[in-house]
């Protein structure tokens, strides 16, 4: 799989540097740790997102950027596959962690996507009710190319259903929404039962755990 040798090079050096905090020979503080998906897992986001043709991105936990540059790659392209070949914001990522913002920017400057990713330091549950009515009208008028055509959730996971119900009126019909840790740690198994359990009783929806990584949780906005 060919991606963007900016995007790459900002990959590999982040990657190193989350298999040297995954390893026990180095001591983290955990607001300093990435946390970051791992390579598979972006390679499979990546693939995921060119399937779709996606070109609007929504993340809930930015961290260091790490996942936002697997799915700048694909919209990057996809974006250039159309006949306008928009390069407006084309991903919005949230974090309230400032020095991981700061160094996110840093990775996105460096891997040459600053311009298409608007990353907003805030509260999510705060800046996705003020989403909400930003994008009613679009879903009134059945505007679907102004909703999101993918979500990922990688924040706190006690939040995780309030987060859904949240972005659910801003995505698209066919859209997806990814959440992270469906499987591990163990610490969050008790959490992500519950929200796969929440998923997969609403009919608007069809879920199913990747065993990707840490799994993820892809569900399918069916109406």
């Amino acid at each position: 799989m060919k991606v963007n040798k900016n995007i790459y090079s900002v990959l590999t050096r982040l990657e190193e540097e989350a298999n040297r905090e995954r390893s026990s020979h180095v001591e983290t503080p955990f607001e300093d740790r990435m946390l970051a998906i791992s390579w598979d897992t972006g390679k499979f986001f990546n693939i995921l997102l060119r399937t779709m043709r996606a070109t609007r991105v929504l993340e809930i936990g930015t961290s260091v950027g790490y996942s936002t540059l697997w799915f700048a790659d694909a919209v990057i392209q996809n974006a250039s596959a159309n006949s306008n070949g928009a390069r407006e914001k084309l991903i919005t990522t949230i974090d309230w962690n400032h020095l991981k913002i700061t160094r996110a920017h840093r990775n996105f400057d460096d891997a040459g996507v600053n311009g298409i990713i608007d990353v907003v330091e805030a509260p999510a549950k705060r800046l996705l009710n003020e989403m909400q009515s930003k994008y009613q009208n679009y879903s009134k008028s059945n505007d679907q190319t102004a909703l999101f055509d993918f979500v990922f959730i990688d924040a706190d996971k006690e939040n995780l259903m309030d987060y859904l119900d949240l972005v659910l009126p801003i995505v698209r019909v066919g859209g997806i929404i990814a959440a992270d840790n469906a499987l591990y740690p163990e610490e969050y198994r008790q959490a992500m039962t519950k929200y796969i359990n929440y998923l997969r009783s609403k009919i608007s929806l069809e879920s199913v755990t990747v065993p990707i990584g840490n799994g993820e949780e892809i569900t399918l906005k069916l109406k």
